[in-house]
């Protein structure tokens, strides 16, 4: 399509605006290794709680925190420049995360179909907590990262809402191959399918 064409229609715009958005953020993420990733997925599991209610599962985005705080924290225009004081493109982003959706453990799949996932998120990470029948309990967590990449891991957490959020991790995995995943590959296959179509402007 020439140049000019892709900006005809608002349709147009905006399919190319979330493709720019889609490919800065992969660009950011060559700069975030596969124990880097790990640790920013394993972090938000352990930050998905919420003092005020129970979250037995849920969905939650990580994303370039510069971005976040105009997109998601509502701060002015300008406060990117603020928080981005490391202009080298070598340097691993600095991000942050968010909750999109707080779900019965059994709706978590089907939640995925309806997202709210915006073309510039580096990650979205799904989580279903059960007990452990010890006084702790089990979170089984599953991420996508917008390059491709995917994770899961599962965690042993204090119950209920503790002050101190580390968890013990019982295991993680980091690949590009969902089958690697083996029955958590349909929800990461999910939360990818999820980035994509935020990615194409869909």
């Amino acid at each position: 399509m020439p140049h000019d064409e892709a900006f005809r229609s608002p349709d147009a715009l905006l399919r190319h605006a979330a493709a720019a958005d889609a490919a800065h953020a992969v660009a950011m993420l060559r700069q975030v290794s596969a124990t880097r990733l790990l640790d920013l997925v394993v972090t938000q599991a352990e930050l998905a709680v919420d003092e005020d209610r129970i979250r037995p599962a849920g969905i939650d985005a990580v994303g370039d925190l510069a971005r976040a705080a105009i997109e998601v924290m509502d701060l002015p225009q300008g406060t990117e420049s603020d928080l981005d004081d490391d202009d080298d493109p070598e340097t691993p982003p600095t991000v942050t995360g968010w909750e999109l959706i707080t779900v019965e453990p059994d709706d978590l799949a089907a939640a995925t179909l309806a997202l709210p996932v915006s073309p510039w998120l580096l990650a979205l990470v799904a989580f279903r907590d059960e007990p452990d029948g010890q006084g702790s309990r089990l979170r089984h967590v599953v991420a996508a990262a917008a390059d491709g990449r995917v994770a899961a891991a599962r965690l042993r957490m204090a119950e209920p809402h503790p002050d101190d959020v580390d968890a013990d991790v019982l295991a993680a995995t980091v690949t590009r191959d969902t089958d690697d995943l083996g029955a958590d590959a349909p929800l990461a296959e999910a939360l990818l399918a999820a980035l994509r179509s935020a990615a194409r402007g869909a």
